[in-house]
């Protein structure tokens, strides 16, 4: 192993140490978890899969010191699964598509692993363990309401009445968020991978611009059916399949439509020259508050090609 190689691993496990101990013990820096990964897969592209996986084994070294051996195995499996496969990645310059699939199976990997851990190793009920500790903060804070003098008897019917509500469709949306949150760290860690190689200056392959995304015509035909079919079984309120099956496919059909309008919405300001990125952020931000309205506009792009039409106009001007 070269000497260059030696420093840099030994440069990027102490980053990696250092993200990890940071988002774990500030609270407020908790959203650096996702950059976790992200130095094993800088020194991947520059050094190689071997350089990287020496450099993560040698921090999940550090940071069971300091953390535990628990900690060490839940992180150290997070830079070796994904940080290291996806180092490999990007020194094989592979295309966008598959560099997030090996970033989502490696933390589909990680927490497949985790559950098993609480649930074959630990004896606890991952999912009970969570609804628990909803249903003890629900009725702390109904405590402090009534104890305050906040709400009368009435108001605080409603409101355990609402969180009751909110902790059901919590359940329901459960194995969404299980299924969501490989997608979600995948896709972050990807995004931000190739804005650290690209100002490093590595020619990466990444994805076009959101606003020239485009729903495949197959996938758009499957998601009319499928919101035909949600629609057919609200109507005639069929019981025979279980809500969360719907309500987890729904949500998947949701966000696709969400991007869509997202992705109307970049492409309109394109079309109009806008190049503000603050105004870009701007946008996501309030497009995350009205989202049910994003999600339509989506969806009438997706069959109406409203893209399509203001262009189109331009062009007849």
């Amino acid at each position: 192993m070269k000497t260059r190689g030696i420093t840099e691993g030994a440069m990027f496990c102490a980053l990696g140490v250092i993200l990890t101990l940071v988002s774990n013990y500030i609270p407020v820096l908790a959203i650096l978890v996702f950059f976790i990964p992200v130095p094993m897969v800088v020194l991947g592209k520059r050094q190689g899969l071997k350089v990287s996986i020496l450099s993560s084994l040698a921090a999940t070294v550090l940071i069971g010191l300091f953390m535990g051996p628990i900690a060490a195995i839940t992180f150290g499996a997070l830079l070796l699964l994904v940080g290291c496969s996806l180092g490999y990645a990007y020194n094989k310059n592979l295309s966008p598509v598959r560099k997030v699939i090996i970033g989502v199976a490696g933390f589909a990997v990680l927490m497949v692993a985790v559950v098993a851990v609480y649930e074959f190793v630990m004896g606890i009920s991952f999912t009970t363990m969570i609804f628990e500790s909803l249903e003890i903060s629900t009725k702390e804070v109904l405590s402090f309401y009534e104890s305050a003098n906040i709400m009368d008897a009435t108001q605080l019917t409603t409101a355990k009445d609402a969180m009751t509500a909110n902790i059901q469709m919590m359940k329901l949306a459960l194995p969404s968020a299980f299924l969501l949150l490989p997608m979600m760290f995948g896709m972050v860690n990807v995004l931000i991978s190739d804005f650290i190689l690209k100002r490093i200056g590595y020619e990466v392959k990444s994805f076009k611009p959101l606003g020239q995304w485009e729903m495949p015509a197959s996938l758009k035909y499957f998601l009319m059916i499928l919101l035909f079919s949600d629609f057919i079984v609200s109507i005639f309120q069929v019981t025979a399949i279980p809500q969360i099956y719907i309500v987890t496919v729904m949500n998947f059909v949701n966000i696709i439509f969400y991007i869509m309008g997202l992705s109307l919405i970049f492409n309109y300001m394109e079309y109009k020259e806008v190049k503000n990125k603050g105004l870009k952020v701007l946008v996501v931000f309030l497009s995350l508050i009205i989202i049910s309205i994003i999600t339509l506009v989506g969806v009438a792009d997706t069959y109406i090609g409203i893209r399509r039409i203001f262009r189109r106009e331009s062009q007849i001007k």
